[in-house]
């Protein structure tokens, strides 16, 4: 253990007039720590099939969050190719994850130059998968990965996300479950529509720290 984290324990302990745990209370604090018990959740928090796809759409939308529906991956290329056209972006690159799925559509033929990699300021629209979405409050939840930088999900004006409805779940606690399913990544982003300040004059101001549009094709 470092110097400075004895310290700062130390005067914990210190406040609380108490020294270290015994062997006991760390064993009790050891399995708290592992144990994925739950405690009390709100009956939104349980849904589950139609009811939570609902949900979700509903309260993404309330959050501005544009909603996509397709009926299959395939179509993406065509419809990513008119939302630029309407966002006059049809001479900017698409930033795209690269992941296998996104990567094999055929995006050349849609009309679109993609360009895989980090991502930086100045860059207008990206593409990633997501790893689930949240009924709840109708968040996306991101994993990052060498394949899927965190930087696609904060820096492009419109950041574009592929969720399909089997992974839609009721709330965060299970969204953590799948989190945790396998090697815990570097970064989890929970995004809840596009970025928003009210800091100044309570004036909301869209895209204060991050993408203007938050857009979700839903397959």
């Amino acid at each position: 253990m470092s110097t400075a984290k004895q310290q700062i324990l130390g005067r914990i302990r210190s406040g609380l007039k108490r020294g270290p745990l015994n062997e006991q209370q760390q064993a009790i604090l050891s399995q708290k720590l592992t144990s994925r018990s739950r405690t009390i959740q709100p009956a939104r928090a349980k849904v589950t099939g139609q009811t939570a796809l609902d949900d979700f759409k509903a309260m993404a939308i309330e959050v501005a969050t544009e909603i996509v529906e397709l009926a299959s991956l395939e179509q993406l290329p065509q419809t990513m190719n008119q939302l630029m056209k309407d966002s006059n972006l049809t001479q900017q690159p698409l930033v795209l994850a690269n992941e296998p799925d996104l990567v094999a559509l055929p995006w050349a033929h849609a009309g679109i130059t993609t360009d895989i990699r980090v991502s930086t300021k100045g860059d207008s629209v990206s593409l990633t998968n997501s790893l689930c979405g949240v009924a709840e409050t109708g968040t996306l939840v991101l994993r990052s990965s060498p394949d899927s930088p965190t930087t696609l999900n904060l820096f492009p004006d419109i950041h574009c996300a592929v969720l399909h409805k089997d992974k839609i779940v009721a709330g965060y606690e299970d969204a953590w479950d799948w989190v945790r399913d396998g090697d815990l990544p570097r970064t989890v982003n929970f995004i809840t529509g596009p970025s928003r300040s009210a800091d100044l004059e309570q004036t909301l101001r869209m895209g204060a720290h991050g993408p203007k549009r938050l857009v979700i094709f839903l397959v």
